[in-house]
């Protein structure tokens, strides 16, 4: 058995029976899944079945060649007795189970009642559709809510044209209409019923004082029993498809499309792991190595963000769904902390080294937010470069909170990425940074550049050197690139040549030091001759 197949039988064994047939299509063994969808056809029918005994009501017999079912027919004879008495109560119940205003099935009631369509034709084809009114909330607000009632009692009319024996209609919510039709062949027919529906609503025109209306309705659909089994499951399948069309392309049809589903399952799923994250505090840091091309000392280290949970294996994934979400505040407010705590915990063995920390938003780069930090902060900012990263727009009140923040602190302000996305020229005049990175984009064999490209960064290079702004290289991954940056004239360097970002503080390699001291000596002989 593949994972595919094991990810089927723990549904069932779970009794999520309609997971487990969409997990279906994974399996690539025809034979495995149909004898798999079998299984879980059998027991979803034996299901629905105990289900309607144990609530005292009575029930279409199961198919003759379902096993599961054997024993609990005995249940149905002994029920037998009670059947006129049960459904004497179930009709009472339905009568006070609907909605006040439109005399249609509150949606308890309306499941039930599907659930009896499903039970006694089980093997027929059904459509459940939601219907949005899209244009209710506007009715309202500019002619009034008795105008909405006339609008809505519209929408009932139409919807009880299309109702026989098989169709069941109901208000689930305000502005919310459901449709269940059963007994059809096939599913294009179960289709054609819910798109001629929606055709009536569509040509529908209302007359309200000064204006002629149509009806604008966005509608989700879901099949019985190729996408759900239950009538509460085919009830939310085709509310979602409703709503991911109120969304996404308003006034249109959709049928219920299980990869959304699962997509915005997953998504909401993540933004769930995304908050534990953040009242976990559960990131820290890896740091690598910035090092210093005149004499090989390392000036400091990067501080580079990573989730202590799996569920995010890259920062990006972190930051992009925090930033969907409007969390970055608060994905920031964790970071400062975290590395607040870690700068304290070092300060000792850093020395006179520095921590590169990438600011987010730039939001707490103030003494009020940063003493509620931390106690210490004033000695631990001394010790940290903050860096703009490429995604920060800093512009107008931010620049001057930052240039504020560094005569306040006496802390060193670099530009991160510079090249790219917002890091441009304007930014570096604004700032007056005392570290410019240069995003390793011009750094990526730099040693083959052509002369146009050298001389860009050449004339960077001149520009940092005017303004006694450092310069560091970014992104050197082999000795070509060192060599070769070495001799262009950059004060610093970082890069996976030099050290990669691991969770302990690490020193260059006697090799590595070496070769900088010996390609340092090389450049300023050659300067000399």
């Amino acid at each position: 058995m593949n994972a595919a197949e094991r990810a089927v039988v723990t549904k069932i064994l779970a009794g999520r029976y309609h997971e487990a047939l969409l997990d279906l299509e994974s399996i690539d063994d025809q034979s495995s899944e149909a004898l798999l969808r079998n299984l879980v056809l059998g027991l979803s029918e034996a299901q629905a079945y105990a289900r309607a005994l144990s609530e005292g009501r009575l029930a279409a017999a199961p198919c003759p060649d379902n096993p599961f079912c054997a024993h609990l027919q005995n249940l149905q004879k002994m029920q037998g007795q009670r059947a006129q008495a049960n459904q004497v109560e179930a009709g009472r119940e339905i009568v006070f189970d609907k909605d006040m205003e439109t005399g249609l099935l509150s949606r308890r009631a309306f499941l039930w009642e599907v659930r009896d369509l499903l039970e006694k034709q089980p093997e027929s084809t059904g459509v459940m559709f939601s219907v949005g009114l899209d244009n209710l909330r506007y009715v309202n607000d500019r002619h009034g809510y008795e105008s909405g009632d006339i609008y809505i009692a519209k929408v009932v009319e139409i919807l009880k044209l299309c109702q026989t024996a098989n169709v069941r209609l109901s208000r689930p919510a305000g502005d919310e209409f459901a449709v269940y039709a059963h007994g059809f062949e096939n599913e294009t027919q179960a289709l054609e019923f819910a798109q001629q529906t929606r055709k009536r609503l569509l040509n529908t025109i209302l007359e309200l004082p000064g204006e002629t209306v149509r009806l604008r309705t966005s509608q989700g659909a879901a099949l019985y029993p190729a996408d759900a089994l239950t009538s509460d499951v085919l009830l939310n399948y085709a509310t979602h498809a409703m709503f991911s069309v109120q969304n996404f392309n308003r006034g249109t049809f959709m049928r219920f499309n299980p990869e959304v589903y699962r997509a915005k399952a997953s998504m909401l799923s993540r933004q769930e792991r995304l908050d534990e994250l953040l009242e976990e505090r559960c990131i820290h840091f890896a740091f690598q190595p910035v090092v210093n091309l005149k004499d090989a000392s390392i000036y400091g280290y990067e501080a580079l963000m990573r989730s202590i949970r799996s569920d995010f294996p890259s920062p990006l994934d972190i930051l992009q769904l925090a930033e969907v979400q409007y969390k970055l505040p608060q994905l920031e407010y964790v970071t400062f902390l975290v590395i607040f705590d870690w700068v304290h915990e070092h300060l000792a063995s850093l020395g006179d080294k520095k921590v590169f920390f990438n600011v987010i938003t730039a939001n707490y780069l103030n003494a009020k937010d940063l003493s509620k930090l931390h106690p210490d902060y004033m000695d631990i900012v001394h010790h940290m470069v903050i860096e703009i990263t490429e995604t920060s727009s800093i512009e107008g009140e931010m620049t001057r909170r930052i240039n504020e923040f560094r005569k306040n602190f006496s802390t060193l302000i670099a530009i991160d990425d510079y090249g790219c996305a917002y890091s441009n020229i304007y930014r570096l005049l604004n700032l007056s940074p005392e570290i410019v990175k240069l995003d390793r984009f011009f750094i990526s064999d730099i040693h083959k550049a052509s002369p146009d490209r050298r001389k860009l960064i050449s004339d960077f290079l001149s520009y940092c050197r005017s303004k006694h702004i450092l310069s560091v290289a970014e992104g050197v991954e082999t000795v070509e690139e060192l060599e070769c940056v070495i001799s262009m004239g950059f004060d610093l360097c970082q890069g996976y040549y030099l050290g990669r970002p691991e969770f302990q503080l690490r020193s260059l390699a006697p090799r590595q030091t070496e070769e900088i001291l010996r390609f340092g000596a090389q450049a300023r002989a050659r300067q000399k001759a």
